[in-house]
Order: structure tokens, then sequence, then C-alpha cells
């Protein structure tokens, strides 16, 4: 039986136009009806994710910032910080790759400003606690993720940069074709989610998972029915025990149908 379902948000659960499905109401009072946890899983900060979903703010489990940060039911159920100093080495490491670094923090998400209109309206997209500064070394803050957006691309330039250099000091997980979101070493999506399935009781076995690119490998490995979009990176693809509609064809909400309610909704 199926006691928790965890869930991309971005090119899975919402469309290209990043509306949810029409639903998705529906479907958390069924979910909660049978006792079954949902979580959305992102590598966004909580407050851009809290926005989303303010009416569902005690029904649903908040995986943020690529597993780094956990909520539920306004109370911290998982938080892995980063060292200072580890912050300060990867500020660096945005000047070497040209790229523009993105704090992640307790207080806010904190970056100097974009060079182009391009990352402006990526970071505008993704990030809603912006916080502008004159130099990103100076900031003082507890931080859980640093954001990287790569005009030249994270999976063909940024990402093979970073395993060179630092090899499994941190993890880095591409999210986008423009970013990479790094992390202390063993954090990620799939961590989060052990932790929540260890909080509730729940084993593998009762795990249902939906993904459709890098930052959601471990996620997936972490639950027995996995779920690959058909718009997924080819990695997802192949590591996925099920295949999902596209994030267009409402596919999340048409494989909990089909597998929690035998089709019965």
């Amino acid at each position: 039986m199926i006691k928790l379902i965890a869930c991309d948000l971005d090119g899975t659960l919402l469309d290209s136009n990043k509306r949810l499905p029409e639903e998705f109401p529906k479907l958390i009072e069924k979910l909660k009806a049978k006792g079954i946890h949902f979580a959305v899983a992102s590598g966004r900060s909580y407050a851009g994710i809290k926005e989303m979903f303010i009416d569902y703010i005690d029904d649903i489990v908040f995986i943020c910032d690529n597993g780094a940060f956990v909520m539920y039911k306004e109370e911290r159920l998982h938080l892995d910080l980063m060292k200072k100093e580890d912050i300060r080495e990867l500020a660096l490491l945005s000047r070497d790759l040209d790229g523009l670094i993105l704090l992640c923090g307790m207080h806010g998400t904190y970056h100097m400003p974009a060079k182009t209109k391009e990352a402006n309206d990526e970071i505008v997209k993704y990030y809603t606690n912006r916080v502008l500064v004159e130099d990103d070394l100076d900031v003082d803050d507890e931080f859980f993720k640093v954001a990287l957006f790569d005009g030249e691309g994270s999976e063909e330039h940024s990402y093979p940069y970073l395993v060179e250099k630092y090899g499994d000091k941190y993890n880095g997980q591409t999210s986008g074709k423009y970013w990479m979101d790094i992390m202390n070493g063993g954090t990620n999506k799939g961590s989060a989610l052990k932790a929540i399935q260890e909080k509730f009781d729940i084993s593998y076995d009762e795990t249902m998972a939906f993904g459709d690119y890098m930052n959601d490998y471990e996620l997936l490995e972490n639950a027995s029915y996995s779920f690959a979009m058909a718009n997924s990176h080819p990695k997802i693809s192949k590591l996925a025990n099920y295949k999902a509609g596209s994030n267009d064809e409402n596919g999340v909400l048409k494989a909990i149908v089909e597998y929690v309610f035998d089709g019965d909704f």
C-alpha cells in the first residue's frame, strides 16, 4: 500500500506554464482521506514554494533546496547547513566559472547583480526571497544551498568543473539547462525523502515518487514506485521503474489515479 508520494515541481507536477493540475485540490483531499502523505520536492526555496501552496500549508510536506531543507506544518523536519568556509569557497568558484552565485540561507537568497537580462529573468522566475548584495563574500546568514546560474550550460560546463575540482566534497545537482545546485556531500532529495520516511515510519515499498531531471535521481532511487515523466532526461527515464505522461498531460495526476485509486477518481 502506498503511504507517501513525493513529486518534483518544474517539468513534473507543474505544466510548461508553471500551473498545477486543475484537479489538484481534489487530489489532496482524496489522499488525506486515505491517510497518504504528499510531498513536493524542489530545488526552489521554501519561500517560493510556500506561496504556490499556501492553501495546503498543513497538508503537504515541503522538500526544498534539493533536500537541504524540509518543512511540514510550518515546522522544520530536516536541515543540512553548510560550513561558512565552504560557502566562501563556492562563492569564489563562481568567479572562476564566470557565473552568478546565489547563497540560499535562512533569511533570504543573496546574490550580486546579474550580468544579463536572461540571468535576472531566471532568478526572478525561481526565487522570491531575493536579497541583492554588493559582494556575496560579505553576507552573514546560515546557508544550506548554493545555486549557480551558468549561461554556458550547467550539465556541460559547471558540473564537470565542480566534480573535477572538488570530487565528492560537494553534491552538485543540475536542476535545469542553466542551473546547478550545490549542497553538502550526501545532501539531495533522496536523503530528504529518507528523513520523511523515518519520521512517518514509511518504507521504500510504500513510497511513490515522480521526477524529470537529474536533481530527481536520488528521489526516485528511494521509492519503489518511481516514475519518470515522458519529458524526462534520458538518465531519469532509464532509472525509473515506471513511466508517466508528460507534465503537460497531467502525467502525475493520471498515474496516481491509476495506481492509488485504481482509476476511480
